[in-house]
């Protein structure tokens, strides 16, 4: 057996030793093939990473460019070369942009004469027509490109504080260009010119180029470099134009700056060991399609090192546990032998004493470990049998247990609960009568401040009117003063007799068959003073026809003009309030909405824009008045007419405010039924 023993021994080992001797000769330079190739594609990706960071840059520059070349003002002075206003309109335009946007800005006229660049006063004037950007952007094309910039166009376009010298050598700087044509519109006097294919037909009128500086603002470097996590540095064939490295870094091999390289795949990379870096490098086109500049990505290669000796230790660490674990396999295949008869009898002395969990191990697939596994199953299920008849005597105890407590849990639980509901019922009561208490209070406060304050108010108006004789110029004023405060708290108390009303259930509809379309062109009349001294204009959309709504005419009317005047306090001069309706017909309701061009509601406002009291503008010295009211009110009212109000806003762009009226069945009432209104005549 010992003799056996040894030789199964002295097999595994050298096996095993020459195993893994093989396939460490074979691996190691596969696994390091491997690695370079890795690292050559994520220098191909990030070099493709670099060039989309660059290409998004060279848009966002095309974007400013567009939007000012299709403002139709912009258009019409440069078309009739008013160079001040053309001046003051891009200072307006670019005010709030960073160098991180752009750097520089430059417009010319039809022939090519710069009227404005936004960092020199100085060079306005010069004809740069010949500048290939230029060139293309006045033959109505767009242009975006790199461009190196030298010392005298640099000091043209503001970006050196002094002229260079005749003669001397001066910093170099590499831009993103960006230039867009801009085009008289085609028949701009009417909607139709107004289209994208007709901007087309327009003649050019001037350029509109911007440009950033990569030299100078090292935002678009540092942004490849934390997306590659890399180094990035632009080179020219002059030298470093800039990088991201705090310190000097080492010249690019000069193939770099030959067209032929990129043809391919429009990068290079190449694996610089004497550097200890793997170096990738894309090429930077001007407009003409020739090579201005190279970005270089570059990245150190010790890891690849580091890399090779770790695998190498690996290796011969595997290799000596091998050859233990061989020597302990070839050990263990000598018990095997005899150990597995001997723990057959063990095992079945120990079951046949009772101890039915005894299990036998015994591994392989041979007659003794079949007979093995049959005591084992006989085991096993004696042992089961005896155990689900003591689960099943102790489940029935458990379950016993269990449905007396649960029986007292609910007892408890039922007269906890009717305390609760006793304790609800009292404190609605008290809600109730707390709630009519406020109601009561509120209608009596109301009426007992309305009848002082109308008499105040007529008095105000008669002695302006002159009634008790003539008036001076302060007097006159402060008095108006007080007229308008008497206004709008009479305004304030008329809101809060109708929510009074409302909440009571006292404030009754009196309906008739009415036209929408009038009642809203009477109350375009209504605010017509008020907007013309806002200085806003007022546009009405009213589908023809319209039928007729069974409704209270003073509410919907009341409804309106809180909607319209809330558009027109919000509103700045020169904007514009839209009032329109027409017929849903799918679902048979009137739509009626108002939009202005105001301020704007922020979207975590507008869940809570139709509660009473609440205002969007809540600080101390707030710039618009109101107390809040009239939008809950609108609601109000809309509702009790069977119908729904919604808001849609945009910050800085306006707010639309829509309700609905749905039509009764009897909608072709009798011609001019209703009571009276600001658009119809009283029945």
């Amino acid at each position: 057996m010992r003799s056996i023993g040894a030789r199964i021994v002295i097999v595994f080992l050298v096996t095993v030793t020459l195993s893994i001797t093989i396939a460490t000769s074979f691996y190691l330079p596969f696994l390091m093939r491997l690695v370079y190739n890795q690292s050559d594609m994520k220098m191909q990706s990030d070099l493709e990473v670099a060039r989309m960071a660059l290409d998004q840059k060279k848009q966002s520059l095309m974007l400013p460019a567009r939007v000012l070349s299709k403002d139709i003002w912009f258009n019409r002075m440069l078309a009739g070369r008013i160079g001040n206003l053309v001046r003051e309109r891009v200072k307006f335009f670019i005010r709030g942009l960073t160098e991180a946007d752009l750097t520089f800005m430059t417009v010319t006229d039809a022939d090519g004469v710069a009227l404005f660049r936004s960092q020199s006063a100085y060079s306005t004037g010069d004809d740069i027509s010949a500048d290939p950007a230029v060139k293309r952007a006045l033959g109505g094309q767009e242009a975006s490109s790199f461009r190196l910039l030298g010392p005298e166009e640099m000091w043209r376009e503001g970006l050196l504080a002094e002229p260079p010298a005749p003669g001397a050598a001066g910093p170099q700087g590499l831009a993103i260009i960006a230039a867009a044509p801009v085009l008289t519109p085609y028949e701009a006097d009417t909607a139709e010119g107004l289209s994208p294919e007709n901007w087309q037909k327009g003649r050019v009128v001037g350029v509109v180029v911007v440009g950033y500086l990569m030299t100078r603002d090292m935002s678009a470097l540092n942004e490849v470099a934390e997306r590659t996590k890399s180094r990035a540095s632009v080179f020219s064939r002059k030298g470093l134009l800039a990088s991201t490295a705090p310190k000097e870094v080492a010249a690019p091999p000069r193939t770099v700056f030959d067209p032929a390289i990129y043809k391919e795949t429009g990068a290079y990379v190449v694996n610089r060991p004497e550097l200890g870096e793997i170096s990738g490098y894309i090429p930077l086109y001007n407009v003409e399609g020739e090579l201005s500049a190279v970005l270089e990505l570059s990245g150190s290669t010790e890891w690849i090192n580091r890399a090779r000796a770790v695998s190498l230790r690996n290796f011969i660490f595997f290799i000596i546990v091998g050859i233990a674990s061989a020597f302990v396999v070839g050990l263990l295949l000598t018990k095997r032998i005899t150990e597995p008869i001997r723990e057959l009898r063990r095992g079945a002395e120990e079951i046949g004493r009772g101890n039915l969990l005894r299990r036998i191990d015994i591994p392989g697939g041979d007659e003794i470990s079949e007979l093995a596994d049959t005591f084992n199953d006989m085991s096993v299920r004696l042992h089961r049998s005896m155990e689900e008849m003591r689960l099943s005597k102790q489940q029935v105890e458990d379950y016993s247990s269990r449905l007396k407590s649960a029986h007292s849990s609910l007892e408890m639980y039922s007269r906890e609960l009717e305390k609760v509901n006793r304790d609800l019922m009292n404190s609605n009561l008290s809600l109730r009568k707390a709630n009519e208490v406020k109601d009561t209070f509120l209608s009596t406060v109301s009426h007992e401040l309305k009848t002082p304050l109308t008499s105040i108010i007529g008095y105000v108006s008669m002695i302006l009117e002159g009634a008790f004789g003539a008036v001076n110029e302060d007097a006159a004023q402060s008095l108006e003063v007080v007229l308008r405060r008497g206004r709008n708290l009479e305004a304030l108390i008329s809101d809060l007799l109708s929510l009074s009303r409302i909440d009571a259930g006292r404030l009754e509809l009196r309906r008739a068959y009415i036209d929408i379309g009038k009642e809203l062109r009477g109350i375009e009349e209504v605010f017509s003073e008020t907007l013309r001294e806002a200085g806003l204009e007022c546009e009405l959309d009213i589908e023809d026809s319209l039928p007729r709504v069974h409704a209270d005419r003073d509410r919907i009317n009341q409804a309106a003009l809180n909607l319209v005047g809330n558009a027109i306090k919000f509103t700045s001069p020169g904007g514009r309030v839209s009032i329109r309706a027409r017929h849903k017909r799918e679902t048979n309701e009137i739509e009626v909405s108002v939009a202005d061009t105001g301020i704007g509601i922020p979207a975590d406002e507008l869940s809570h824009i139709f509660d009473r009291f609440y205002q969007v503008d809540k600080h101390d010295g707030r710039e618009y008045g109101g107390t809040g009211l009239g939008l809950a009110i609108a609601r109000e009212l809309v509702e009790l007419h069977g119908g729904k109000i919604e808001v849609s806003s945009e910050p800085g762009k306006g707010s639309v405010f829509t309700f609905t009226l749905p039509i009764s069945a009897l909608e072709t009432g009798p011609e001019g039924a209703g009571g009276g209104g600001f658009g119809g005549e009283a029945a």
